[in-house]
């Protein structure tokens, strides 16, 4: 599987999401994006791809400069996954795990 195929999906939940910006809690503290990072955020569900955020990106900013796109991407989910706010490639069964685990 290449890295184009992982679903990265948010662990943390934003609590704010107003005037285009969203606060989110982290391992931490709080993170706070708008532009970009916060249209990442509101993709990062476990349904769309790497590749499919991408080319959203790519739209949203009307250029066509993929690689250089997934590279900041990528450093971007490295960040949320170091905060522990999201899961570079859900796995559904991972969420049945976990709410197992809480019960």
């Amino acid at each position: 599987m290449s890295m184009d195929d992982y679903t990265p999906c948010r662990m943390s939940e934003c609590f704010l999401d107003e005037n285009g910006e969203i606060e989110a809690i982290s391992n931490t503290g709080t993170l706070r994006l708008k532009g970009i990072g916060r249209s990442v955020w509101h993709m990062l569900d476990g349904k769309h791809t790497i590749h499919s955020i991408v080319d959203k990106i790519c739209l949203e900013l009307g250029v066509n400069e993929r690689e250089l796109i997934q590279k900041e991407l990528i450093t971007l989910l490295n960040t949320f996954k170091d905060k522990g706010v999201i899961v570079i490639n859900w796995d559904p069964i991972y969420k049945l795990t976990l709410s197992q685990e809480i019960l």
